[in-house]
């Protein structure tokens, strides 16, 4: 209860830094401020920083920028170019799109970002650089994230591998092998002593990895084979129980205390909450009106505080703000184009979402 209250504390002095009014109840949401994306390829991926003064934002052309939370204004960029020019020949591309971008939760001052060109780079906001700290040849990154006590990270992609690192020293400790015929023969094949073979991976692409929030060691993955896997990282194969059917094309996983949320790419039935206890569903959140427009079709989505959701895709072209309690959808934020990207701050109070045509920054409101 201590921790809670020092945490709480924290959160409420940040939030007043940044000039946001922490709200108790939140009953609609609007739009702060929006860019619009006329070059770099659209928007894939979003990150607060811990401080809550900045919001990374991820290009479809391989660039990272930093803006302001509090009036929206550019304060750093960091482009593929300036990548040293060795690493620049061990890669066809780098101008490929940053998929997902996660800040180290002790090492605060270093934001990591999975590429589509194989690489987690690493952008340091005490040194101003960007670095490629990992590689994974042959392979389209598509989601990354942090143990609670950040000493790991994982990363899955193309491949359907998860690789677990040593946040420490950027090095791969662990390895969870897809379950592709040619791929695991191969391996077994060559190697029929190798701790690091797993039967119980992805069959193919997977987009999403989460670890647990409250559990340091337990992981979730899931993407094109309509399963979510849930892991303990200290064993060698996925844990037994599972929750099958949702059909995951972003980063369309979380989880807060024994709550998962799934965001399916899908028509409907899209956004589903399932018991972590029992993998049960335990419900499935309504979009309204989707059905007559394009389907809902979503690619991410996150668990707020007051039993809220937001979900963003490319049905409705929108971010979503749904009470899962009352299954009531409190606002709906368009925007022109497809939207993949999505992240929040201060429990959902101040969120941003954004796509190939803008991004924006939004609050929730208590009126």
């Amino acid at each position: 209860m201590a921790k809670r209250r020092l945490e709480d504390a924290i959160v409420a002095s940040r939030a007043l830094t940044v000039g946001i009014k922490l709200i108790d109840e939140f009953r609609s949401a609007t739009t702060l401020f929006s860019h619009d994306i006329t070059l770099h390829g659209g928007v894939f991926s979003l990150r607060f920083s811990d401080e809550l003064d900045r919001l990374a934002v991820g290009y479809g052309d391989g660039s990272i920028r930093f803006f302001s939370v509090t009036n929206g204004k550019q304060t750093n960029e960091y482009l593929a170019s300036s990548l040293p020019p060795v690493e620049h020949l061990c890669r066809l591309s780098l101008d490929l799109p940053v998929m997902s971008m996660k800040w180290h939760p002790l090492a605060t001052h270093r934001l990591y970002a999975a590429c589509v060109d194989g690489t987690v780079r690493q952008v340091d906001k005490e040194k101003n650089e960007l670095s490629i700290v990992a590689s994974e040849p042959d392979n389209e990154l598509t989601s990354i994230d942090f143990s609670a006590d950040g000493k790991n990270y994982v990363t899955v992609g193309k491949d359907a591998h998860l690789r677990i690192y040593d946040s420490s020293k950027d090095l791969l400790v662990h390895k969870y092998n897809n379950q592709r015929r040619d791929t695991k023969l191969a391996q077994i094949s060559a190697n029929p002593s190798d701790d690091l073979t797993c039967t119980t991976g992805h069959y193919n692409r997977a987009f999403a990895c989460r670890f647990h929030p409250d559990h340091k060691n337990i992981l979730l993955s899931a993407g094109w084979d309509n399963v979510v896997k849930i892991w303990d990282i200290r064993q060698k194969e996925a844990l037994p129980e599972s929750i099958p059917g949702p059909h995951i094309c972003g980063e369309g996983i979380d989880a807060r205390g024994n709550e998962i949320l799934t965001a399916s790419w899908s028509r409907e039935n899209s956004l589903q909450i399932w018991d972590f206890r029992t993998m049960h569903l335990l419900t499935t959140l309504n979009v309204p009106n989707a059905a007559n427009e394009k389907g809902e079709f979503m690619y991410s989505a996150q668990i707020c505080d007051n039993h809220t959701v937001l979900a963003v895709g490319s049905g409705t072209s929108s971010c979503h703000v749904i009470n899962y309690e009352t299954n009531e959808e409190l606002a709906r934020l368009p925007l022109s184009k497809a939207v993949y990207a999505l992240d929040s701050m201060l429990g959902g109070r101040v969120f941003a979402f954004g796509g190939l045509d803008k991004f924006s920054l939004a609050h929730m409101k208590d009126s």
